[in-house]
């Protein structure tokens, strides 16, 4: 409030409270547009598994059992593991 009083005393601005939860987006995603990118990321990662598994059948094809046998464990190992803690590109 101000004192008409003393000069000194400011009109104090006005705060607005802000409303409870997360902020909304100016744009947000519509349900159609979110389900598209979740079938984009999940082919992404089969595409990965894919040709990781084409790579362990190629080093079979080769004779190379060792190889083979260290891919195929490796790739049971990230797709076994939880998805924060597995690591598909390696």
């Amino acid at each position: 409030m101000v004192d008409v009083r003393d000069p000194g005393t400011l009109q104090l601005p006005l705060a607005f409270k802000r409303s409870r939860g997360r902020p909304r987006k100016e744009s947000p995603l519509t349900g159609a547009q979110r389900q598209a990118r979740f079938r984009a990321r999940r082919e992404a990662q089969a595409q990965v598994l894919r040709e990781r598994l084409l790579k362990a059948l190629g080093y079979l094809e080769q004779g190379d059992t060792g190889m083979a046998r260290h891919e195929l464990e490796s790739l049971v190992a990230a797709t076994s593991a939880r998805p924060d803690e597995g690591d598909l590109d390696s």
